[in-house]
């Protein structure tokens, strides 16, 4: 879960500073930004639709981003992507050379910070699932209690001396 939402988040940087990378690549001086920044912004486009929807959790009550159904049938298909040490190694190595430039380099270590939390999930034998819909229904009557039919009970009071508080 912490993986995602740091691989998200740091795509997103990534492919902001690959737009910027761009940017700066049509000046004079930045001319060795162009490819990189181009590169950046590719890749941050794909992680970020790699990484929008969320996995289920063990407990199974995980909320679900909006429009993530989407995007989940996609990464069912496709092989390696509930695989979390090739989440890992693959996100690591794709993200080298994106941190060449100053534009990108805030995004591609977000998703190296990312990278490395999917290979503790992966230590831990944790593996990607989508997010189910929920089958049950909670009824409403079974969650509300009733108020009490006795008061709580009070200390009694010092009879010896009433100006004691």
């Amino acid at each position: 879960m912490w993986a995602n939402e740091t691989a998200l988040l740091g795509s997103s940087v990534l492919s902001i500073g690959g737009i910027i990378g761009i940017m700066g690549g049509l000046l004079k001086n930045f001319m060795f930004w162009l490819p990189i920044g181009i590169y950046g912004l590719i890749f941050g486009i794909i992680l970020v639709i790699l990484e929008y929807p969320r996995g289920r959790k063990n407990k199974g009550n995980t909320a679900e981003r909006r429009f993530q159904s989407c995007t989940a049938t996609l990464l069912t298909k496709l092989p390696f992507v509930d695989n979390y040490y090739f989440r890992a190694i693959a996100y690591f190595i794709v993200c080298i050379p994106s941190a060449i430039i100053v534009p990108t380099l805030l995004g591609s270590v977000f998703v190296i910070i990312g990278s490395g939390i999917y290979l503790g999930a992966a230590c831990h034998n944790e593996k990607w699932a989508p997010v189910s819909a929920r089958t049950e229904v909670r009824s409403q009557s079974a969650d509300v209690t009733q108020p009490p039919s006795r008061p709580p009970p009070r200390l009694p009071q010092n009879v010896n001396n009433p100006n004691q508080i």
